[in-house]
């Protein structure tokens, strides 16, 4: 999650060799996600991603694409366009040409950017993550204010989901 990086994106590899010194490998991803990922059968291809993108525009269309009922299919691709196939969603018409795919109208697509276009402001939702401790993604607030942080396995989310329904109950 990148939305105050430029608009444009910043180079990947710069930015992990700033982050963790050295030459750092394109394709880093910790085991655990990768194995994660592979068990679910994603094929994650970090060593096509170029350019980490801003993401504010993706996390509008998120939020926009509420209304539709199409947000879960749009977070979707999103994922799957960016860590599967390496797409800069950061990119307007990369963004537009996600969001039809799962059904969205290019014409309402492009009017959303449009009026957000240089200014979308997330800065009431990471001030919510933040009133959270919300600092990894994905993070899973549930509705008794419980916390799931970072990427966990299936069993993991479902132990978590089985304890708060019996709390609940």
């Amino acid at each position: 999650m990148y939305p105050g990086i430029p608009y444009e994106g910043i180079d990947r590899r710069e930015y992990l060799r700033r982050k963790n010194g050295g030459d750092s490998d394109k394709n880093l991803a910790s085991p655990r996600i990768r194995e994660e990922a592979e068990s679910v059968g994603i094929d994650l291809r970090y060593d096509l991603i170029d350019k980490i993108p801003n993401t504010a525009y993706a996390h509008h269309l998120l939020e926009w694409s509420l209304d539709y009922k199409l947000q879960h299919e749009l977070a979707e691709a999103l994922f799957e366009a960016y860590f599967c196939r390496g797409i800069d969603i950061g990119d307007p018409n990369a963004l537009i040409e996600v969001s039809e795919s799962v059904g969205l109208s290019k014409t309402d697509v492009e009017q959303s950017l449009n009026s957000v276009s240089g200014k979308v402001d997330m800065t009431d939702y990471l001030d919510l993550a933040r009133e959270h401790e919300i600092y990894s993604v994905p993070g899973y607030l549930f509705d008794n204010g419980y916390l799931l942080p970072g990427a966990q396995a299936e069993e993991t989310i479902g132990h978590v989901l089985r304890r708060i329904s019996e709390k609940s109950a």
